[in-house]
């Protein structure tokens, strides 16, 4: 009957009321729950040395690695194998980090160059296609092509067509050349080889490691890929 079926109807939208003030209580709840107090705030770590070795050997070993817990672990192994106390193995710290430096500048020579080489092609890229005095002194020392008449060289747009002659066959072979470097690079990644990065950071390793036998490999490897290319490491241990 009618009657029966508006009775079903708003039993369902108290129901609903119902479920709609029940889960808004337990969304309240549960942010109130997540307001951290003075107290919580009080207890919680602020520093790398507070953690523990679990949490420390987590991070140091992150892809990447993490400096900060790679010395703390190398700090507390040297007062384990030492056996001086926390201040005192700072000194050993430096000493390692300042082996760990040796051939480091010479290493970052080819990043340098390719950071220099890429800024310095980038930027001129621009003028030498839309600049006409610059791109007039190019053609006449290394390309000598025709140069249009005035009236196509009003806009720096008609000297980017003039220009885009001879400038799209190197910027498109350079394009399409490191398109090629990067996908044999992705594929040697996918292979199993390591690029010269992670090369030069494992032979970084190996030299700390033979080095400094006491210590323990996983400690001193962690901490060595993590200052492969970081000056002395004095400012971390400097309270």
């Amino acid at each position: 009957p009618p009657s029966c079926c508006k009775m079903h109807f708003l039993r369902s939208i108290r129901l609903l009321q119902r479920c709609q003030v029940l889960s808004c209580s337990t969304w309240r709840r549960a942010q109130s729950q997540k307001i951290l107090t003075a107290d919580q705030a009080m207890k919680m770590r602020r520093d790398v040395s507070e953690l523990s070795g679990e949490s420390l050997f987590v991070l140091a070993h992150l892809p990447g690695g993490n400096l900060p817990a790679a010395r703390e672990r190398l700090r507390r192994e040297i007062m384990y194998v030492d056996g001086v106390n926390y201040e005192q193995s700072a000194v050993r710290v430096v000493e390692i980090a300042q082996s760990n430096r040796l051939s480091g500048n010479l290493a970052k020579l080819p990043y340098y160059a390719g950071i220099f080489m890429a800024q310095l092609g980038g930027w001129l890229s621009i003028p030498l296609v839309f600049s006409y005095g610059m791109a007039h002194a190019f053609n006449h020392l290394a390309v000598t092509t025709e140069i249009p008449p005035p009236r196509d060289l009003e806009t720096f747009l008609e000297v980017g067509m003039w220009t885009w002659g001879w400038m799209e066959p190197p910027l498109g072979t350079i394009s399409f050349f490191l398109l090629c470097m990067q996908f044999t690079q992705t594929q040697r990644v996918n292979l199993g080889e390591k690029p010269f990065t992670e090369r030069f950071k494992k032979w970084k390793a190996d030299q700390l490691q033979k080095a400094y036998p006491q210590y323990d490999s996983w400690t001193i490897r962690a901490y060595a890929e993590a200052t492969a290319f970081d000056h002395p490491d004095h400012n971390g241990i400097a309270k």
